[in-house]
């Protein structure tokens, strides 16, 4: 059967990070050294992994992982789509309506090792510095 990958994100504090991760290996088959570890501001991680899906599943990410999120990557920025269609609103300074979000080109270096999201509807561009284990 065909399979669907989805990349995803995980908040989580640094005393609960090596729990976390033995988590992902007894539910979901993912070794440590499958995820990827970026510290964010105030001391927090966020951890990234792939979830390899049945291409007709539907998995509920909040109800079965707390503080996830499925995310994108362009070279080395992470993003939710929502938060690029409102870097894209920003950035291009027009209506909301006039603008063809597909066709418009990102300055994608300007976000490097940044996790672009949306918070209370606002854009919060964090930066990511890679951590090993």
């Amino acid at each position: 059967m065909q399979k669907k990958t989805i990349l995803l994100a995980t908040f989580v504090k640094p005393d609960y990070l090596e729990k976390f991760l033995n988590f992902l290996q007894k539910k979901f088959f993912i070794k440590k050294e499958s995820t990827f570890i970026f510290e964010v501001e105030e001391n927090n991680f966020i951890v990234t992994y792939k979830l390899y899906l049945d291409f007709d599943q539907k998995f509920d990410i909040k109800g079965n992982i707390k503080n996830t999120i499925q995310i994108h990557k362009k070279n080395k920025t992470f993003f939710t789509i929502n938060a690029l269609n409102k870097l894209i609103e920003k950035e291009s300074n027009s209506d909301i309506g006039n603008i063809d979000y597909k066709k418009y080109e990102v300055d994608w270096s300007k976000y490097e090792n940044k996790i672009i999201l949306l918070k209370n509807n606002e854009l919060d561009i964090l930066d990511l510095k890679r951590k090993n284990l």
